[in-house]
């Protein structure tokens, strides 16, 4: 029986650092986040040639005012991630809103790893940041936003 279940668990495809896609959205969180960009002017799209990319979440087209959030997984997180990063061109300028002793204490572990493996240092704080910003509360998450892009 033992040896069943080992040789299941190679033959199944297990997600990398845990991520099963299963996570549920909270459909006012992201409603209440959908609106709150578009009343920045940021479209927020869910048909993106990308999403048929099976590990692909969303993402933030560089560039412009969009933002995409595919039908997998915790949508709301997703925005609340891919909004950031429209929020650290569009109203930061690309410079930090974080500090960094704050990101890497809020970090977590799988985020922490993830990062190691998968993003050059180059762009390490952009993306931590937010990791770091997008596991905040809606509510905190939206007042984030408006400090940041109040001029």
């Amino acid at each position: 029986m033992i040896l069943a279940l080992l040789a299941l668990a190679f033959v199944l495809p297990i997600p990398l650092f845990g991520r099963s896609g299963g996570e549920r959205t909270d459909q006012a969180a992201l409603k209440q986040l959908r609106m709150a960009f578009e009343a920045m002017d940021v479209a927020v799209l869910s048909d993106h040639p990308r999403c048929r990319e099976p590990n692909l979440y969303g993402l933030y087209v560089r560039g412009s005012r969009q933002v995409v959030v595919c039908p997998r997984g915790d949508q709301s997180s997703s925005l609340r991630h891919e909004g950031w990063h429209a929020v650290q061109t569009l109203c930061l300028g690309d410079r930090p809103w974080l500090s960094r002793e704050t990101v890497e204490q809020r970090l977590t572990h799988n985020d922490r790893a993830e990062l190691q493996a998968l993003i050059a240092p180059d762009r390490w704080w952009r993306e931590a940041e937010a990791r770091v910003i997008a596991s905040l509360k809606v509510n905190a998450y939206l007042q984030e936003v408006e400090r940041a892009c109040t001029p």
